[in-house]
């Protein structure tokens, strides 16, 4: 019997089923890479969905400063040249020979060469950086003559949809009944599970009724 040269581990057999199993661990190995991304996308929209509902509810405020207007360089100092100031030549003073017997002139003031004077020097005044008015921040109203922000987790924009769908303050809110509550949530939006997650209804019967104690004791401090 003739050796063919060839070991188990290099026999065709072998290498097909190494060859499948490699293949088998790669798929494997793909399939939970996928899985892992695909979840840590769920979890990313999950927690951009509750900062966004927190900050619709007013208990997350958004920040950042609005960008300042370019405040314009100072305008550069002009100075005035100063002229310089020429003297005039004097003219030399000649005597005339006096006969005798005759008075010796007299040189008036006025007769003499006037120098004007030198003006003064005024320094400029510094140019002054021209004012720029801020815009102040725009806060969103809360409807006039609403009470329903008192609420807890009802911030002014749903405050705001609740008066359009004519419900003005806490009292109106308090008489809904269950259909009548659930039609008013169906026309919130996204907040629309927030009616009956927050009980706004429950919360604001107890603020028509004036039972304070009762309202912090189930939903806490006002």
């Amino acid at each position: 019997m003739q050796d063919s040269g060839t070991t188990p581990l290099q026999s065709p057999g072998f290498l097909g089923a190494l060859t499948t199993v490699h293949f088998v661990i790669i798929a494997i190995l793909a399939v939970l890479a996928i899985i892992g991304i695909l979840y840590g996308m769920k979890l990313s929209r999950e927690r951009r969905a509750a900062t966004r509902e927190l900050e619709d509810a007013g208990h997350l405020e958004r920040t950042g400063d609005a960008p300042s207007e370019p405040v314009a360089p100072p305008a550069p100092t002009r100075v005035e040249p100063v002229a310089p100031v020429v003297q005039e030549p004097v003219a030399p003073v000649v005597e005339e020979p006096v006969a005798q017997g005759m008075p010796e002139p007299v040189t008036t003031p006025l007769e003499q060469s006037v120098v004007p004077p030198e003006p003064p020097i005024v320094a400029a005044e510094p140019a002054r950086a021209p004012f720029v008015e801020t815009a102040a921040p725009v806060v969103p109203a809360t409807p006039a003559g609403t009470d329903l922000t008192r609420l807890k987790g009802l911030g002014p924009k749903v405050a705001a949809m609740l008066v359009e769908q004519g419900i003005p303050d806490i009292a109106t809110l308090a008489r809904l009944q269950p259909g009548e509550a659930d039609a008013v949530a169906a026309r919130l939006g996204t907040f629309a599970p927030r009616l009956a997650k927050d009980r706004w209804v429950e919360q604001a019967r107890y603020l028509a009724a004036g039972d304070i104690a009762g309202f912090e004791a189930v939903f806490g401090k006002l």
